[in-house]
């Protein structure tokens, strides 16, 4: 069977159908891979750990994204650029993290 997460209330996922989680206060929006998203009321804070075991990587304090969606790092600008075309903010504290994982996970760098 394949991982399915609660994201809260009655609906779960799949990590892979994930490309991004945003932090909005105390609720988090989903993005997901066909465009589609969905607004929960559970905190980024909670689902990071749900997320984190399936390569997932908090970027910044508002984003949380799936490293199988990172098309590239864009230095000057600490974002990253993702398969549907958002730039995603890289915190200057976290881009070390990152890219040890992009080198580990995909052989990125």
């Amino acid at each position: 069977m394949e991982n399915v997460i609660s994201i809260g209330g009655f609906r779960s996922v799949r990590p892979n159908e994930i490309v991004l989680l945003e932090a909005d206060i105390n609720y988090t929006v989903v993005h997901f891979r066909d465009g589609e998203k969905f607004i929960v009321a559970t905190p980024l804070k909670i689902l990071q750990s749900r997320f984190e075991p399936f390569n997932f990587y908090r970027t910044h304090k508002s984003y949380m994204v799936n490293l199988e969606f990172v098309m590239s790092y864009l230095e000057p600008h600490k974002q990253l650029q993702l398969a549907d075309n958002k730039k995603v903010i890289v915190s200057r504290r976290r881009v070390n993290g990152l890219k040890k994982h992009l080198m580990i996970t995909q052989n990125y760098l």
